[in-house]
């Protein structure tokens, strides 16, 4: 079965196309872009409802693409078996919700302007145990699926791999941008919450 997943031929089409998208979106949150569509007249908000509408079209046709390329089941619990994974997806959409409690959704979308001081750095709500907390609810919703086809299961796969690689060029730009983040990100775990006992382990005995 695993030679079956690696080797299905729509596979190459979805990753291509999920780098792609990658490297559009994390070219596009680059400094230097940002700063050459502020020398074009972009404010802040302009250029992140920009940002926020282009990654919502690729997204669309990428998973328009991974609809009309040939597909093929692969798994499909029921009962008893599907349980733990609903399970775990309630808990990333959970992870997902609150982590939108932790900010302004209307700056982070582009509907408002962006503060003065520039892109906000928050260390409140979910942000306080996981520096990505959306991403990780996110992989959970779309890995935990009781049901996958060849496809999905290439675009599941495809997307947590941006999230994670992303996430780099991500931290990259919050360390240029706030000198606080270099604590922060020894202090909290990226994707998977640290233990009580692993939490004892870094700060060392009391």
């Amino acid at each position: 079965m695993l030679h079956d997943v690696l080797t299905y031929p729509s596979a190459l089409y979805i990753w291509g196309a999920g780098l792609l998208f990658g490297l559009s979106h994390s070219l596009l949150a680059t400094q230097v872009v940002r700063q050459q569509a502020a020398r074009l007249g972009f404010t802040a908000s302009a250029y992140r409802l920009f940002y926020s509408l282009l990654a919502t079209l690729l997204t669309g046709l990428w998973l328009w693409m991974v609809h009309t390329l040939p597909d093929a089941p692969l798994y499909a619990l029921e009962g008893i078996a599907a349980v733990p994974l609903f399970a775990m997806q309630t808990i990333g959409i959970g992870i997902i919700l609150l982590s939108f409690r932790a900010f302004d959704a209307a700056i982070f979308l582009g509907l408002k302007d962006m503060p003065a001081s520039g892109e906000p750095f928050v260390e409140q709500g979910m942000y306080r145990y996981l520096r990505h907390p959306m991403y990780s609810g996110f992989m959970l919703l779309l890995l935990a699926s009781p049901m996958h086809s060849m496809n999905s299961l290439h675009l599941s796969l495809a997307i947590s791999a941006y999230f994670i690689i992303g996430s780099l060029f991500e931290e990259r730009r919050m360390l240029a941008c706030h000198p606080a983040y270099s604590a922060y990100r020894h202090r909290v775990p990226a994707f998977i919450p640290s233990t009580p006992f692993c939490r004892r382990k870094i700060k060392g005995p009391q």
